[in-house]
């Protein structure tokens, strides 16, 4: 089949392990063409150190945001000069968008006009954002012309009842196929690794005001100079979202203590041996729309290479294996100091395989697939 993905960011934005990129990816090995139309100039110039720029199913394209022209970001996207040669010539069999991005309205009109197909993946709670470049208010027009709305958590289907009468699928993130098998550990090494004296936590993603919560890693580092605590992710806004609040300071101050690490932005592929070294893993977030909407993919990774996890309450993660909850900072400490000497019992670690097979990239992929299939048929 041939796609045309909608997207505000590049795929391959902080690192290449959000959705957008992890769903195109399953899409390619499926054989499928994909034509990945894109706004934002945020890290355009990283895009050609990951090997799937140069794949001749891959056609990557950005509209800038002002004059709506269109700039080919590699050689197979030369073909196209407008947004009628994709819906035209190249005439896709289905659209999937990931942003509500405003200036995306036009050729989403176009192409329901044409009888094209489109499936809104509705990847965040947008109206949560404090800044939001891609466009306000634009989201009940992507629902509205959706043929087929699919959303990343039960609190968002739960949450767009009060907006719509669409339903919404409900598909979770998940993790990469050959990421699982990289982390992959077999039990005598999980036990080996829970052996060592020196014992690490670790934290990947994004340490962003509107998520993280610092007041947590302030405490937990004061209170644990045993433990060695290694913080993976941009701390900095990226510059589209930028709304002024500044992290630098705090970092600073924090990595006055020798016990902690910010190591900044990592490519998604480098994080496996530090998943596989660390013994325990956290997800310190305020609670609030956003963050009570999302699905982190950061447990599908933590639970992939056999980490106990302690969290904030996350409606999401209730029901995922190994992971601990804390309602506050004393409790979160708590529970980083029993669990990070937690020895993994056999049927942990089988329940830990379990769900790591259970929520591939390649599965979420299949069912989206499933979802475009029977609802042409239908159509027809």
């Amino acid at each position: 089949m041939k796609i045309l993905i909608l997207a505000y960011y590049n795929p391959w934005i902080s690192g290449g392990g959000h959705r957008p990129i992890c769903l195109c990816e399953e899409d390619i090995a499926r054989g499928d063409e994909v034509v990945f139309l894109f706004e934002s100039d945020a890290e355009i110039d990283q895009m050609k150190k990951f090997s799937l720029f140069n794949s001749h199913r891959l056609r990557l394209l950005r509209r800038e945001k002002e004059s709506g022209k269109l700039i080919a970001m590699n050689q197979q996207a030369e073909i196209f000069e407008t947004e009628d040669d994709i819906l035209e010539k190249w005439r896709p069999d289905y659209i999937k968008s990931h942003n509500p991005v405003q200036s995306f309205l036009g050729i989403l009109k176009k192409a329901k006009d044409k009888g094209i197909f489109h499936i809104y993946d509705q990847m965040d709670f947008w109206d949560g954002f404090p800044v939001q470049p891609w466009g306000k208010d634009v989201e009940k027009e992507y629902i509205s012309m959706a043929d087929q709305c699919i959303t990343i958590s039960e609190w968002l289907a739960q949450k767009n009842r009060d907006i719509t009468d669409k339903e919404f699928k409900v598909i979770p993130n998940a993790i990469k196929n050959a990421f699982a098998d990289k982390l992959f550990m077999s039990y005598e090494e999980v036990q080996e690794r829970s052996k060592r004296k020196k014992k690490q936590i670790i934290y990947s993603g994004a340490i962003w005001p509107e998520w993280f919560e610092m007041e947590i890693i302030e405490y937990l580092v004061e209170k644990f100079p045993e433990y060695e605590f290694l913080m993976l992710g941009p701390y900095l806004s990226c510059k589209d979202e930028d709304d002024g609040r500044n992290n630098v300071e705090i970092i600073r101050n924090l990595e006055h203590n020798f016990n902690i690490k910010f190591l900044g932005q990592v490519p998604h592929e480098e994080l496996v041996s530090y998943l596989r070294q660390a013994n325990l893993a956290i997800v310190p977030f305020v609670i609030n729309e956003v963050t009570k909407a999302c699905s982190p993919l950061k447990c599908f990774e933590y639970l992939g290479a056999f980490l106990p996890v302690i969290s904030t309450n996350l409606p999401e993660i209730k029901n995922y294996p190994m992971i601990e909850f804390a309602s506050s900072k004393a409790e979160f400490a708590n529970k980083v100091e029993k669990m990070i000497e937690h020895k993994i019992t056999e049927n942990e670690y089988k329940m830990m395989c379990n769900f790591t097979e259970e929520n591939t990239w390649k599965a979420r992929s299949q069912e989206i697939n499933k979802i475009i299939i029977d609802k042409n048929l239908a159509r027809r």
